[in-house]
């Protein structure tokens, strides 16, 4: 009888656990049909699920108040500055550097005075190194210094005029001071030639000298303006063509500051 119960009491809880068993399978299928039945419905009418949202990184994010770490911003650091280089830069046209010139318009002995304005333009480029400091047609600006019409000439002179330039300017509006000049005196007799004597200083100093002067028929000069104007023919008038070709010398260095 003991058996008997005992197997029996074994085969009711045996079927009692297959029934929960067979219970919970049935009611978990069921779910899940109901979960793929609503998905799908969903999928039909053109919505997607949506992804999870990732994860917050740990250290990263911008900075809210929702717990997430706020991004260290570093140091500035001391950068090394390249300074720029200069945009100009200065050349100096050496003393004796030669300026073709040719004269603008006439001037004579016989009518010029003395501050008269003289231009002329600049024949053929200034160069330094490879730089053309100032280009041909730069213009010169200049004045009569001194001036012996050939009636008041010494003897039996001509007349002379002497010229002085102390500006120079480019095209481009580039603009220096020169010291630069000549002295031009008349045809004289005995074969003597008209002559171009260099020099500003010499010519405005000594023309007075050699025309204003008469020490027993000789001139209280030497060199080449009075051996130039020595035996002339009074009457003859020192005349500068328009466009006269003549050649000068810088008496001093100029410094020309240009674009790099």
């Amino acid at each position: 009888p003991h058996m008997t119960r005992f197997v029996w009491m074994g085969s009711f809880v045996l079927a009692l656990f297959l029934g929960l068993v067979a219970l919970g399978c049935s009611g978990g299928g069921q779910q899940n049909a109901e979960m793929d039945d609503q998905d799908a419905m969903g999928m039909e009418d053109g919505d997607l699920p949506e992804p999870p949202a990732p994860a917050a990184r740990s250290g990263s994010g911008s900075g809210t108040s929702q717990g997430t770490a706020t991004r260290q911003v570093p140091e500035d650091r001391k950068k090394s500055v390249t300074p720029a280089p200069p945009s100009t830069v200065t050349l100096t046209v050496p003393e004796g550097t030669n300026l073709s010139i040719a004269i603008d318009g006439e001037v004579t002995s016989a009518t010029a005075a003395v501050g008269d304005p003289v231009g002329a333009t600049l024949r053929q480029p200034v160069v330094v190194g490879s730089r053309v400091v100032f280009p041909a047609d730069s213009r010169l600006r200049g004045r009569v210094t001194d001036v012996k019409p050939a009636s008041k000439g010494f003897k039996d002179t001509g007349g002379a005029v002497a010229v002085s330039f102390d500006r120079i300017t480019s095209p481009s509006g580039n603009s220096a001071t020169i010291v630069a000049g000549f002295t031009k005196v008349a045809t004289g007799s005995g074969g003597k030639k008209a002559a171009i004597i260099g020099g500003s200083a010499a010519g405005g100093a000594l023309l007075g000298k050699v025309l204003g002067k008469d020490t027993k028929g000789s001139a209280v000069v030497g060199g080449a303006i009075g051996t130039a104007v020595a035996g002339g023919t009074k009457g003859k008038e020192a005349i500068l063509e328009p466009g006269e070709q003549i050649d000068i010398g810088l008496e001093q260095a100029v410094r020309v500051t240009l674009a790099r």
